[in-house]
């Protein structure tokens, strides 16, 4: 958990939403200085998915970053991921530590107090807390803001990180609530000048 505590930033990655190869997307993010992604591919069948993750993980070992499987449990111990995060709708988290064991991180997006307090008691790693914004990953889905997010935080008690329409125009807001990081996709996988945007997230 160290190296996910001080991250700052938690690229996500989602080739359908992307200007580049989603490969390629992460080693120039892991060049430029970010130390933690999640793998979070919806299109993909799960052997490509699979195929995949085995090539995200030589790029993290390379790195030295800290790699998460989106929702794939048995992919994440097959290609010996750091860890895994799981939706509400997704396996348990009881269920996901049986499989995994105690070495693997997992963390669980939260949309309100409720949520967050259960993964909490359920053992999650981290929480993630999102939208914070209106966001077109989850169009539908209601954005917390800053009122709604600091109605959750004083019952959150794990390493905690938002997600959600994150753009460098609005993260300093969030840095306030001193997150182990923010995560983004959009404003990273479609980015002019990815080395140049994650500086200014990580500063």
């Amino acid at each position: 958990m160290g190296i996910f505590r001080s991250a700052g930033l938690y690229l996500v990655t989602s080739s359908e939403l992307s200007d580049r190869p989603t490969l390629e997307i992460i080693e120039q993010s892991l060049k430029a200085g970010c130390r933690l992604f999640q793998l979070r591919e919806k299109t993909l069948t799960r052997d490509q998915y699979k195929e995949l993750a085995f090539q995200a993980r030589t790029l993290a070992e390379r790195y030295g970053a800290l790699f998460i499987v989106n929702d794939h449990v048995d992919v994440a111990l097959d290609v010996g991921a750091d860890g895994v995060h799981l939706g509400q709708d997704d396996m348990s988290i009881n269920d996901a530590r049986k499989i995994l064991g105690s070495e693997f991180m997992i963390g669980v997006s939260t949309h309100n107090i409720q949520e967050a307090v259960n993964a909490q008691v359920q053992g999650a790693d981290y929480i993630n807390i999102g939208p914070a914004f209106p966001t077109n990953t989850k169009p539908d889905a209601i954005s917390l803001g800053l009122d709604g997010i600091e109605q959750i935080l004083p019952y959150v008690k794990i390493p905690f990180t938002f997600m959600g329409g994150i753009k460098l125009d609005n993260v300093d807001s969030l840095k306030a609530f001193k997150p182990a990081a923010v995560a983004v996709i959009t404003g990273l996988t479609r980015s002019p000048s990815l080395t140049v945007d994650i500086s200014a997230f990580l500063s």
